[in-house]
């Protein structure tokens, strides 16, 4: 598994070894592995940079995975504007790691994509529709899957892409939406918000590791793409007022104080169909219950900072 110290990847990891998998955890040089340090004596941890081309050569050989799950990315956390670094990362390594693994008799290579591959739409975002991403991140998550798909193709090796949206919960960075707006509420403190109107299909992580584990063992995925979402759209507004619902604090969002991003999106939602036919998956965990354990784990977390 290639980022397994991330948000997702950690989760992941969890789920595998539960499920009595062998995992090799792939991180990065600099990673840090908080949230893996229950996790370390159950995992063969591996650093490594998924950009250098030797480096997963080396790797592959050495483990021979049966499959892999390859999370490690780019700008997915903070959007960033430098191309040459998301190319590297988002569109090269991806192909390069299916080469190395179908060179070490891997079967599998499941990859995370992104719903941004998707760009603008109005309606549903169907896996049959004709992406068109308009940002660098998008477009580079996007290639990534296809030159996997392509490479793996002509080296016997099957891949899958899932498309992950708005992923959320314990362990989420604290710059993204979610954790922000609930540290703020647990703190008392005014949140400066956009009007709030954009909305997300929001999807709970540990949903999310169920259905990447899923496309490691389900037959006949080879170069298929799967959305991972819940088929429901909920706007920040909405979302931010469950969340002063679940702590109080309504008072402390200050809508409009912050204008929209470029580019930002007023329709977004996953088609489900192909996760419920291809995966035997759907998202179980709802919004407000999904939200009601990501703030009791904030909540203990906030009175162990300040204890």
């Amino acid at each position: 598994m290639t980022g397994a110290s991330g948000f997702v990847g950690a989760r992941l990891v969890r789920l595998a070894l539960q499920r009595g998998h062998t995992v090799a955890a792939l991180v990065g040089p600099d990673s840090h592995l908080h949230r893996l340090e229950h996790l370390l004596g159950d995992v063969d941890l591996i650093r490594a940079d998924i950009t250098d081309r030797r480096a997963l050569d080396r790797v592959a050989a050495t483990v021979r995975p049966d499959a892999c799950v390859h999370l490690a990315a780019a700008g997915a956390v903070v959007r960033q504007d430098d191309l040459d670094a998301l190319l590297a990362a988002n569109a090269v390594a991806p192909a390069h790691l299916a080469a190395a693994l179908a060179r070490a008799g891997c079967r599998r290579l499941v990859i995370a994509g992104s719903s941004s591959e998707y760009g603008p739409v109005d309606g549903v975002m169907d896996e049959a529709s004709a992406p068109h991403p308009d940002d660098f991140y998008g477009v580079t998550k996007l290639a990534g899957g296809l030159l996997a798909a392509v490479t793996g193709a002509r080296h016997g090796l099957e891949t899958a892409q899932l498309r992950l949206f708005s992923v959320y919960g314990p362990g989420e960075d604290p710059r993204r939406l979610v954790p922000s707006v609930v540290r703020g509420l647990l703190a008392g403190q005014p949140i400066g918000l956009t009007p709030g109107a954009q909305v997300r299909d929001f999807v709970y992580v540990d949903d999310v590791a169920e259905a990447l584990l899923a496309a490691v063992g389900r037959p006949a995925l080879a170069t298929l793409t799967v959305n991972v979402g819940t088929g429901v759209q909920t706007s920040v507004r909405e979302l931010c007022h469950l969340a002063a619902d679940l702590i109080g604090g309504h008072h402390l969002l200050r809508f409009g104080a912050v204008a929209y991003r470029p580019g930002e999106r007023f329709s977004w939602r996953a088609s489900t169909a192909t996760a419920e036919r291809a995966l035997g998956w759907h998202a179980r965990t709802l919004l407000p219950d999904g939200l009601a354990r990501t703030i009791e784990h904030a909540r203990h977390a906030h009175y162990a900072e300040a204890a």
